[in-house]
């Protein structure tokens, strides 16, 4: 083809994947074909390469010798680029872990270890978000069967002593590849030592099929390993900024400058901010006169994480879920998803959105959402009909800013908002499922596939898998969503 000719193809592939989205500003002419080709664009859109692939009938991005300059160059080099992916579910995208799942896929006839090692030990990275700084993780990879079991075979005696007191957090791989199954699957390393069976010198893993590698598990590693490492390193200076904070906590309005927390890593400030600004709706509730609506900010899954994995916002959620149950209307939690967030965020982060909006609707918070940009100036906030607690940590140049209003100017804008959210909420619906299928429709996801893996997962918990060694993080509300996915009609 030409170039006009490739760029209408990967237009009109765009208008094929993307057929209830707006994807005018995806399409591309001969110029960035131009581009392509010379090397200047290496990593374009997800949209983009989707359209690429499905142009050219490419099964995944390095065929199209299209890869992110983020990636372990040794991880790339491993990739054999004529393999075939298992198109039965939605692959990973942007997290090098995705590389495992191509390395999972079908070799045609060509080993994937090299010939007399039958392990392969490396370490890939958990890559940086707009938060996340980026950490890495150790892996193993061994060759595995699926006979209805998934069973890694392992060769170095005493190797689970060696994974029993690894400080590094480390994954051990088993990788299957035959016809009619292909994948990856992983133990946290700390854990597998409790699968061994038959003890000797090809000792077998056995590792539940519910852990493979895919966008759902690949997202919850990613999370958790960029979140464990950073509080871990920070844990003694946490406390020191926590002293530093008390002097606030009685007072109405106040707003931390990043001086309280200079020494802390982004994560670490998250951590303080989302502490202190709960606490401080707590302190403030008895203003209240009946159920609230909250305002939140999150907006990507990045951000949505910390629902899912800070132990405090999960006991905060919990406590103010059951505040109102007996009330006689809903509580709800609104949120502002523009379109442009959602483009940029890869799979697995859109899905980490979702579960914790499912956490939300676990507990019968009832969740609405707008995709108007206009709205994510709106600080973060729990209001009633005539006075609003502002809580804000989330995009905000301070550590957090925290303010209580009764202001009539400031209630009619801020309830005029959330009434037009409710009003107009893109996932509006009569029940929680419905909610989250409209929410998984507008964030692009395969609902039923998700259900599916959602469901093996809760009956496993995922501490298998991703267990955080903080104390301040708990898989248990990413357990929750996945157990409430699953039960879901």
């Amino acid at each position: 083809m030409s170039r006009t000719e490739l760029a209408d193809a990967v237009n009109a592939a765009l208008d094929r994947l993307y057929p209830s989205r707006d994807i005018a500003p995806h399409y591309v002419d001969h110029r960035w074909v131009g581009k392509l080709e010379r090397g200047e664009h290496r990593w374009p859109s997800e949209e983009r390469r989707a359209a690429l692939r499905l142009a050219l009938d490419a099964a995944i991005d390095t065929d199209l010798d299209l890869y992110s300059p983020r990636r372990s160059g040794d991880l790339r080099t491993d990739i054999d680029e004529r393999k075939q992916v298992d198109r039965s579910a939605p692959r990973l995208d942007l997290f090098p872990v995705g590389d495992l799942l191509q390395l999972g896929a079908p070799t045609s006839g060509r080993q994937l270890l090299p010939d007399g090692d039958r392990s392969s030990c490396r370490t890939i990275s958990a890559p940086t978000g707009q938060h996340f700084p980026g950490t890495a993780i150790d892996i193993e990879l061994y060759p595995a069967v699926d006979d209805g079991r998934v069973l890694a075979t392992i060769t170095h005696a005493g190797t689970e002593q060696r994974w029993r007191r690894s400080l590094q957090r480390r994954l051990i791989l088993g990788h299957v590849d035959r016809p009619d199954r292909v994948g990856v699957f992983a133990l946290d390393s700390r854990r597998a030592y409790q699968h061994l069976v038959e003890a000797g010198r090809d000792t077998r893993l056995l590792i539940p099929r519910a852990y493979q590698l895919d966008a759902i598990t690949a997202g919850v590693l990613w999370a958790v390993a960029n979140l464990d490492s950073s509080l871990l390193l920070d844990d003694a200076r946490l406390d020191t900024a926590q002293a530093a904070a008390s002097p606030y906590r009685d007072m109405n309005r106040s707003a931390a400058s990043r001086d309280i927390a200079e020494e802390l890593d982004s994560v670490s400030r998250l951590w303080i901010g989302s502490a202190f600004c709960a606490d401080h709706i707590r302190r403030h509730y008895h203003l209240l006169s009946d159920v609230p609506t909250y305002w939140t900010r999150e907006q990507r899954g990045e951000e949505a994480s910390t629902w899912l994995l800070f132990r405090h916002k999960l006991r905060y959620l919990r406590e103010t879920a059951e505040r109102y149950r007996s009330a006689s209307q809903p509580m709800t939690r609104m949120f502002c998803l523009p379109s442009h967030a959602v483009a940029a965020s890869s799979t697995s982060e859109r899905i980490l959105l979702l579960l914790a909006l499912a956490l939300m609707e676990s507990l019968g918070i009832h969740t609405a959402v707008t995709d108007d940009p206009e709205y994510t100036t709106l600080p973060g906030l729990v209001m009633d009909k005539q006075r609003a607690i502002m809580a804000t940590w989330i995009r905000a140049d301070e550590v957090w800013h925290v303010d209580v209003t009764d202001r009539p100017n400031a209630i009619a804008a801020y309830r005029d908002a959330i009434g037009h959210v409710q009003a107009h909420s893109i996932t509006a619906s009569d029940t929680p499922g419905g909610r989250l299928l409209h929410l998984a429709d507008y964030l692009n996801l395969d609902w039923n596939w998700l259900q599916s893996r959602c469901a093996d997962l809760g009956q496993y918990s995922l501490a298998g898998l991703a267990e955080p060694r903080s104390r301040l993080l708990s898989l248990d509300g990413v357990d929750q969503a996945c157990r409430f996915i699953g039960s879901l009609p």
